[in-house]
């Protein structure tokens, strides 16, 4: 996912190299190059038609189901090799089909494949993007789907660039990718999340993972380096001023506490904060129509006491079951300790 300003991008890969084979031949390009203004590659290569079958028509019908089946993925690029073997054939592309009244989509191309399965050998490279170095060998998608999903694009590529790579790995020639390609106005559009799904795209554990994955190296951030602490602390809870960060980060520290329990210590102070600025700012809230950041100014500006922070450790520990004794400050009273646990137990 890829969130940008008023857009969101969902990017998803698959690898295609494992689990099918390619055919690779010389192409017509030491001719072609010298009449074309657009270069052509040097190879010709013909992927398998079971890509279609299995990858590519399984999620044409998902698309239809969560959008409705008057959303239809169009064609925009293909090249269908077409006779009796490898080295005797004629290609017919995407321009071609619309003369065979075929319907520019993908249902038209998997009921064309279908009626002529004996003599379609395979599906070649249609287009060479040089600046990018991807050969492309289907480009398809749809635009303005919905109030929030701006379009879907589905393509299957090869890239120049990592040829290196499928070569060590696959011995392959080319490594054939699968992409899609969706921009929306946000991440968790339920129409996204649903067609997801729909595709065997188990988001809500790829969520989950992501998130564990940030906090785990965030933990570790701030268990290195105060400094960092400081910097999460500051992000997270804006009411806390430089004094109540200090005065956490310096108990953190006595006592060895880990991550979890300056979150937590983080978080129990900035409701303390906010429950008593409101209540003490209520009547005037009321009577002044005091404006929002007034409010918050007013959090910023109060300075917790130690025996609130003191309390904020104690309830923090035994909330995420560390047992631990805190050892404070010898000015800080027991008997306010234990009344600011009271408050932060009942917020």
């Amino acid at each position: 996912m890829y969130n940008k300003k008023n857009r969101s991008v969902c990017a998803i890969r698959k690898d295609l190299a494992k689990s099918y084979e390619i055919e690779v031949d010389a192409s017509e390009a030491p001719i072609l190059n010298k009449m074309l203004n657009d270069p052509e590659p040097y190879e010709s290569s013909m992927a398998d038609l079971k890509i279609l079958e299995n990858e590519v028509f399984p999620i044409n019908k998902a698309f239809k189901k969560v959008f409705g089946t008057d959303k239809e993925l169009k064609l925009n690029s293909i090249k269908l090799a077409i006779g009796s073997n490898y080295n005797d054939y004629v290609t017919v592309a995407e321009s071609d089909l619309i003369k065979f009244d075929v319907k520019p989509t993908l249902s038209g191309l998997r009921d064309f494949i279908k009626e002529n399965s004996e003599s379609i050998l395979g599906f070649l490279d249609s287009e060479y993007v040089s600046e990018e170095g991807n050969v492309i060998y289907l480009n398809c998608g749809k635009k303005n789907i919905s109030d929030n999903i701006y379009s879907f694009k589905l393509l299957i590529l090869a890239s120049m660039q990592q040829r290196g790579f499928f070569l060590q790995q696959e011995h392959k020639y080319y490594g054939l990718q699968l992409y899609i390609i969706i921009e929306s106005k946000k991440a968790n559009d339920d129409k996204l999340l649903e067609l997801l799904k729909e595709i065997n795209i188990n988001w809500e554990l790829i969520f989950f993972r992501r998130k564990l994955a940030i906090y785990d190296w965030t933990e570790k951030e701030c268990e290195q380096n105060s400094e960092n602490l400081k910097s999460f602390l500051r992000a997270k809870f804006e009411t806390l001023n430089y004094f109540d960060i200090n005065n956490i980060i310096r108990l953190v520290a006595k006592n060895q506490l880990p991550f979890k329990v300056a979150e937590k210590m983080g978080s129990l102070l900035y409701k303390m904060k906010s429950e008593r600025v409101y209540h003490l700012l209520d009547r005037q809230f009321q009577e002044n129509h005091f404006q929002e950041d007034q409010i918050q100014q007013d959090e910023y500006s109060i300075t917790l006491k130690k025996a609130e922070i003191a309390a904020a450790a104690k309830i923090a520990c035994a909330y995420l079951g560390i047992q631990k004794k805190i050892v404070f400050d010898s000015d800080i009273s027991v008997a306010e300790i234990l009344k600011f646990q009271e408050e932060l137990t009942n917020i």
